[in-house]
């Protein structure tokens, strides 16, 4: 009877500890996705995996981030607070590490300052479909804006770096690579 009582003890607390890790999860994804559309740049790096800062100096990333909002001529980029659609993989235990792949939609414009002639506006739509690898992008010409609707990939983990707290990584290959083996790729699906 003992061992009964001791499993289902051990069955609750395992259960209770996966909903909570599931929960800090999700609630700290749309925290991450909610500074991104905000432009909130110093909170983005506070909830970035510190791995990443090994590749290239925090002010760095910060002026990467920035620069495609805020430094470019003839027009503007910005991130559409709309549903993210978040869907959750598995947490996965690696080693030491834990990890859960995050597959949302991003959602922004592209703000010309002047019209786009009607003979362009359909190859810079179909170079946008290319780039983004989407079919979610339209020109509407009253507001010379560009919309597009693009699948993204975050990348959760929760170390020891991060005191088994919870940190994120938006998805690049090139980047994701210099941090992680290819074993860890592979296990995740990437």
């Amino acid at each position: 009877m003992k061992k009964i009582v001791y499993l289902a003890l051990f069955m609750l607390v395992s259960i209770q500890g996966f909903s909570q890790d599931m929960a800090s999860l999700k609630a700290n994804a749309q925290k991450f996705y909610d500074y991104t559309v905000n432009h909130q740049y110093e909170q983005m790096m506070d909830m970035t995996y510190p791995k990443l800062y090994d590749i290239a100096p925090k002010e760095t990333i910060l002026e990467s981030l920035k620069k495609p909002f805020e430094g470019n001529e003839g027009f503007k980029i910005k991130m559409v607070a709309a549903s993210p659609n978040f869907i959750f993989g598995n947490i996965k235990k690696i080693g030491d590490q834990t990890f859960s792949v995050i597959t949302h939609d991003n959602t922004m414009q592209i703000i010309w300052d002047e019209a786009i002639p009607n003979l362009e506006i359909q190859d810079y739509i179909d170079m946008f479909k290319s780039a983004m690898k989407t079919e979610n992008v339209s020109y509407d010409a009253a507001n010379k804006t560009m919309n597009i609707k693009a699948g993204a990939k975050m990348i959760a983990i929760s170390d020891n770096l991060t005191k088994k707290q919870w940190k994120y990584l938006t998805y690049n290959e090139q980047v994701f690579s210099k941090i992680f083996d290819e074993k860890i790729k592979a296990e995740l699906g990437l």
